[in-house]
């Protein structure tokens, strides 16, 4: 008996001392991460091979788990210290140097960049605005999109600086800054320039050295390339059906042009950190007054849909976005103390929606308006995201398909993006179908009553499109094009094969009343195979193959013009097919305009 109740106070003392120890190494239930798993559970291994989740509350990692595959080949699994590629997350490190500058004196957030950048290289940009870094990095210097050049998935295809990314396509300013918002890659890779201009160092390493080593995050690089690749490395995926997944051919990892604005890649462990010190206190980094301008939110006429490189829905701050193979999907509320990041290796997946569902904030309140209703029939036309362009031939023919109408209906309503608007202040309408005067698009009208922009409160905006650019005339000047183009190659065949034939005659058609024609169906193949590629490959084909084909084309156009002019002029002189040639230059002509109205050549 005595050797039994030993044994049991022997028991007792080694599990006194063990328990604390243990209870302190559990993490406490909590509703969240009951939450998250289920949403893994509905997620993983159906339309997403793995995913790695963190959650910060009250400012302390309560979450930095992986779940699934880091590579169904080898079924290894994802851990908190696997790579992601970040895609817009990646701006988050521009911001945060240019604060770091700022806070040292360095650089002024709101003075010209002009005063920070090369002069070389400013007046290259030819910039119709004068922009500051936060307009920049909020989203507001007025920059229409740019489409080429953004992403590759060969490293080879990157360029050797930031500079020269920058100027390889500059994109128009659609909008004077400060007027309305609209996400630029662009914009903020050249805020990252500024960076590197004002640092002395190349941005990647400024960010390196500066901001993610005093944070701890040594797994992660900002600019994203093979000799940066992790060895744990997650493998990306495309999601065929429920459980299925393939490698896409041209290759899993997305490497980015314009690499300050996307092209960063980091672990679970790492983003904790950091979500951890920008919901926290530490001022290590930052001052507190530094890094709340981090959360400074922007105004885009009545909404204020973003701040410095995150979009804004009330007190909640987002981050959403895809490259080739992988999502990334935040919400962080900084008044809360809280923050969700979902990380997964498809683009698109019903785990990505878990952020914003659990970080819901408060609804914004928004200021009307005053004065009389808007007519109606004044907002109807053809709009497009401020995010395309119509610079590029790519750009003019997306802007084709991708175009959005405003109509009137006989309800009083206006239709636009599959909504039905009711107004309720000047420019301003609610979903009549939705919540009852809750602002969803305001139209922005100058001192004359027409349309500069049209805004919605998720923080898109679309800028009127010329009338040519509306579906009948477009189509029909497209049209023409295609039959011009088919008629001048039939008329190039034609006359090269009466050329052969006629080889010989005393009668044969002289050289110099063929070779327009000729020259005429090689232009009219060129245009042909950049219509292909277009429809095919669009902007993710190399804007290289797209110059050359334009240079080629303004070759051959001059070359057929100048073979065309010296046709007419000999066939008046000698009255020999000269109503033929008159007849045929014209259409060149037209040909030529439509050539150029779609961007096919250099002019």
């Amino acid at each position: 008996m005595k050797k039994a109740i030993a044994v049991l106070l022997v028991v007792f003392c080694v599990f006194s001392a063990v328990l604390p120890v243990a209870a302190d190494t559990l993490t406490p239930f909590d509703a969240s991460i009951a939450e998250i798993e289920r949403a893994v559970a509905q997620s993983v291994g159906k339309d997403t091979a793995g995913a790695a989740v963190v959650l910060v509350k009250n400012g302390t990692v309560m979450m930095a788990d992986g779940f699934g595959y880091a590579d169904l080949s080898t079924r290894v699994l994802v851990t908190s210290d696997a790579t992601f590629e970040l895609g817009d997350l990646s701006a988050l490190f521009v911001s945060i140097a240019a604060l770091h500058l700022a806070q040292a004196g360095s650089l002024s957030l709101d003075s010209n960049i002009a005063a920070y950048l090369p002069a070389a290289f400013f007046e290259e940009l030819g910039l119709s605005y004068p922009v500051t870094t936060r307009q920049l990095l909020t989203g507001c210097a007025g920059f229409g999109g740019r489409l080429f050049d953004i992403s590759f998935t060969n490293d080879a295809y990157c360029f050797e600086s930031l500079e020269e990314a920058l100027l390889t396509d500059v994109p128009a300013q659609v909008t004077a800054p400060g007027t309305v918002y609209s996400y630029s890659e662009f914009g903020i890779a050249l805020a990252a320039y500024v960076v590197e201009s004002v640092s002395g160092t190349p941005y990647h390493a400024y960010v390196t050295n500066e901001i993610l080593i005093p944070l701890g995050m040594h797994d992660t690089v900002p600019s994203f390339t093979a000799d940066t690749v992790s060895k744990k490395q997650v493998i990306g995926y495309h999601h065929t059906a429920e459980g299925a997944f393939s490698q896409p051919t041209e290759g899993y990892r997305t490497y980015a042009g314009l690499y300050p604005a996307t092209g960063a890649a980091s672990t679970a462990a790492d983003l904790a950190r950091l979500l951890a010190w920008l919901v926290g206190d530490d001022d290590a980094l930052l001052q507190s007054a530094t890094k709340a301008q981090l959360f400074d939110t922007v105004s885009s006429g009545m909404f204020a849909p973003a701040a410095m490189t995150l979009g804004a829905k009330g007190t909640v701050y987002t981050s959403r976005s895809a490259t080739n193979c992988f999502g990334i999907s935040l919400a962080l509320d900084r008044a809360a103390g809280q923050a969700v990041l979902v990380l997964t290796n498809t683009p698109k997946n019903t785990l990505l929606d878990l952020p914003q569902a659990m970080l819901v904030g408060q609804v914004p309140t928004f200021s009307l308006p005053v004065g009389e209703l808007a007519e109606l029939k004044s907002l109807c036309g053809t709009y497009l995201s401020m995010s395309g362009e119509t610079h590029t031939l790519v750009g003019r023919m997306l802007a084709m398909q991708n175009r959005v109408a405003v109509t009137e209906n006989d309800d009083g309503t206006l239709s636009f993006l599959g909504m039905r608007l009711t107004q309720i202040a000047r420019g301003v309408f609610a979903d009549a179908d939705g919540a009852a005067n809750q602002p969803v698009v305001q139209f922005l009208l100058d001192e004359a009553g027409e349309v500069s922009a049209v805004l919605t409160v998720d923080g898109d905006c679309y800028t009127p499109l010329p009338f040519y650019y509306s579906r009948v005339p477009s189509a029909v000047l497209f049209g023409l094009l295609l039959l011009l183009a088919v008629r001048f190659f039939l008329c190039g065949l034609l006359g090269l094969a009466r050329k052969i034939s006629d080889r010989g005659k005393d009668d044969a058609i002289p050289v110099r009343l063929v070779l327009p024609d000729i020259l005429a169906a090689v232009l009219s193949v060129l245009i042909a195979v950049q219509i292909m590629v277009a429809y095919n490959a669009g902007a993710s084909m190399l804007s290289s193959f797209y110059l050359a084909m334009q240079i080629l084309a303004l070759l051959f156009g001059i070359g057929a013009t100048a073979a065309y002019l010296f046709a007419f002029v000999s066939s008046v002189l000698d009255r020999k097919e000269h109503k033929r040639i008159a007849y045929t230059s014209i259409l060149f002509l037209i040909f030529l305009f439509l050539i150029c109205f779609w961007g096919f050549t250099v002019i």
